[in-house]
């Protein structure tokens, strides 16, 4: 659920710790912050994405290919990566299902993103996802993701910027 007076790791412009500010303040006053993300693929190749919730304060309904959140102040990257896949999706993952890709840092959104992936073989019918986080998921195959995030004008779509990246290490990975 989003909590908006939760406090936000704030950095400097070089990723480097700075102090905890509520979040409201964060993205109002646009403070360098951090944020982690797993994308989730299984082995056929296709990628779990899921739509937002109307509920999010930032592209409610929108589609994007991971999952993950911002992360809170005393907690590092790899912790709220867990954390939040197993709060949005309860799948139970541990640090030996994660595998580190990347820093991004992204300058509109003014965040450094931690990348992850692992691989889920699961049914997707058997997840109860959190409703105020997710409105529904989906399978994409990858050539079809990488169409419409690279290739594709689709408004439907958020995107950070490094996701071509991504599909260069699966393409990579999946040889």
């Amino acid at each position: 659920m989003i909590n908006k007076d939760e406090f936000l790791f704030v950095v400097d412009e070089r990723n480097k710790p700075v102090e905890a500010k509520p979040r409201e303040e964060v993205h109002r006053d646009e403070h360098w912050h951090r944020n982690a993300n797993v994308w989730i693929k299984n082995s056929g190749g296709q990628i779990l994405c899921q739509q937002r919730s109307l509920k999010k304060d930032s592209s409610p309904g929108k589609w994007e290919p991971f999952f993950g959140g911002h992360v809170l102040a005393g907690e590092g990257y790899e912790e709220t990566a867990i954390k939040e896949c197993n709060e949005e999706l309860g799948l139970g993952v541990r640090k030996e299902d994660l595998y580190f890709i990347n820093v991004h840092q992204i300058g509109h959104t003014r965040e450094f993103v931690a990348v992850f992936m692992m691989e889920w073989n699961g049914d997707i019918d058997s997840i109860t996802y959190e409703e105020d986080e997710i409105n529904q998921l989906r399978w994409f195959e990858m050539d079809e993701l990488r169409k419409m995030l690279l290739e594709s004008k689709d408004d439907d779509w958020t995107r950070s910027g490094f996701e071509e990246e991504i599909f260069d290490w699966l393409s990579r990975k999946n040889k």
